[in-house]
């Protein structure tokens, strides 16, 4: 293989990086450069809601200066994302259009959860503990800027993620005015950032005990690791962070700057990180504390090569997004084995009608997630389930499904339950003509799914599907009375015609 080069540029809320990478057969992918420069774009965001004309020119300059790295390097290849100040931005895409202008870079805004995912990604592919520690337990606590990202591991499945925006450039803006107004602005902080954490543990990590905790970030993963290596050793037990913790806590960020050789901003928002992070090991029982510099520049690189097959991947993340969707639909009290049927029901059909039906693995995955999530809205109304269970994925965050993504598995759900093709014109504020296509083929199969089993009952559990004469032919072992489920078939199999030009035919097989 011929050295190639990539460029990833992460447009921070805080600073701005860009990192290169070569790949080359002999010598397998190198970081050869690692550029930073603070331009603190959440100061303007999570103040004023946008970001201000000077700033916006500070952010050129620094990408312009980024270009020329690319034109030395002689790099083609890059990848460049913008994460929660960008994205929260009102004149988000004005600066967009600015960058693209003054720099002629494409700069992408990347959602959250699929920012978090490629992180996860990236620490699972270059931390070698990482497997263990999650068979164990364990939580990845992802502290950056503008937000707060805790994933959970329980026996080497990830469990549960959740979001709140509690980074540390945010806090420390909010709370600038009160800074000088008190002499104990520490506690100004733990209490500011209690609340939230308390709210955290009471819905959605109360069950959950870890006995790892991983935190990611730039300012307290460098600081924690420059400790670790003054000790030589990899992590911190509870008790010696502890120490620590009290100790950086009474340290004015002058002083912090100067003996851990970091620039003063990043000492002005560590204390709120430390807190943040303190709190949540005590919060998960954690018994020891190990920290990680993996960032987004890190994440964009582990998906290029996980998706050009350049190495081979150590962990299937495609199971970790199936787990966190099965919590979801426990959390909202779905009834279980319905969902699992569907979903089986659902895979059955696609696999046999996937030559010609123009769907690729990755729409069996997220047909596999409608299936899972289509019956979470009846905890919300009975009356109104499918419409609630839409709202519900819309502003749930799924790690690992982009928001292109989860706007598809919204639809799918909303319109298994229709008897007729919905026009382009009811989702075309929320996707275009390919993904609307791609959304009615996997409503159709679920559709014809979730009447299989319109009991929920199971009585259709091992079927045989085939495609004959214009027909698909769906065989089911069973010894029940599935009358009900070949009536709604028959009453179902027009949307699923309309689409793909075959009739849906339910037979059940004769025993002898």
């Amino acid at each position: 293989m011929p050295i190639q080069m990539l460029a990833a540029i992460d447009v921070g809320s805080s600073e701005v990086a860009m990192k290169i990478y070569q790949f080359s057969k002999r010598t397998g992918i190198q970081e050869v450069e690692y550029v930073r420069s603070i331009v603190e774009l959440g100061a303007d965001t999570y103040n004023t809601g946008v970001i201000s004309y000077d700033t916006a020119r500070e952010l050129c300059g620094v990408l312009g200066g980024f270009v020329e790295k690319l034109k030395e390097y002689r790099i083609e290849k890059y990848v460049a994302y913008a994460g929660s100040a960008m994205r929260e931005a009102v004149n988000r895409d004005l600066v967009l259009d600015q960058i693209r202008l003054q720099t002629g870079l494409n700069v992408q805004i990347i959602g959250n959860a699929q920012q978090r995912f490629l992180v996860l990604q990236s620490l699972a592919g270059t931390m070698c503990q990482f497997e263990a520690l999650s068979k164990e337990g364990m939580a990845v606590v992802d502290l950056s800027s503008g937000s707060l990202q805790v994933s959970v591991y329980a026996e080497g499945a990830l469990q549960i993620t959740q979001n709140l925006k509690l980074g540390s450039l945010r806090i420390r803006e909010i709370l600038a005015d009160i800074e000088q107004q008190t002499t104990s602005f520490v506690r100004v902080m733990e209490d500011y950032i209690g609340n939230d954490l308390r709210t955290l543990q009471r819905l959605v990590i109360r069950d959950y005990r870890v006995k790892h905790v991983i935190v990611l970030g730039e300012e307290i993963a460098t600081l924690l690791n420059a400790v670790n290596a003054s000790k030589n050793r990899e992590s911190f037990t509870a008790s010696q962070f502890e120490k620590f913790y009290i100790k950086l806590m009474r340290s004015r960020e002058e002083d912090i700057s100067k003996k851990y050789n970091i620039p003063y901003e990043t000492a002005t928002v560590l204390k709120p990180s430390m807190i943040i992070f303190k709190n949540l090991v005590e919060m998960l029982g954690g018994e020891v504390v190990w920290a990680s510099n993996v960032g987004l520049c890190d994440g964009i690189l582990a998906d290029y090569v996980r998706s050009h097959h350049m190495t081979k991947n150590t962990r299937d993340f495609t199971e970790d997004i199936i787990s966190v969707t099965r919590q979801v639909a426990k959390h909202y009290e779905s009834d279980m084995n319905h969902t699992q049927n569907v979903e089986q029901l659902s895979m059955a059909i696609f696999d046999s009608i996937r030559k010609i039906s123009g769907l690729t693995q990755r729409d069996r995955l997220l047909l596999q997630v409608s299936g899972i999530l289509h019956d979470c809205g009846k905890y919300v109304n009975m009356m109104h389930g499918t419409d609630n269970t839409y709202y519900l994925v819309l502003n749930t965050e799924i790690i690992g499904l982009s928001e292109a993504e989860k706007r598809i598995v919204a639809n799918v759900i909303r319109f298994n339950s229709n008897g007729e093709v919905p026009e382009y014109a009811e989702v075309a504020g929320e996707m275009d003509h390919m993904d609307y296509v791609r959304m009615l083929k996997m409503a159709a199969i679920l559709r014809l799914a979730n009447g299989m089993d319109r009991s929920h009952l199971q009585r259709i559990q091992d079927v045989r599907v085939s495609v004959k004469d214009n027909e698909l032919k769906i065989m089911a072992n069973t010894i029940y009375d599935i009358t009900l489920e070949q009536g709604m078939m028959d009453s179902r199999a027009h949307f699923f015609e309309q689409i793909y030009g075959l009739r849906p035919i339910l037979r059940q097989k004769r025993r002898g």
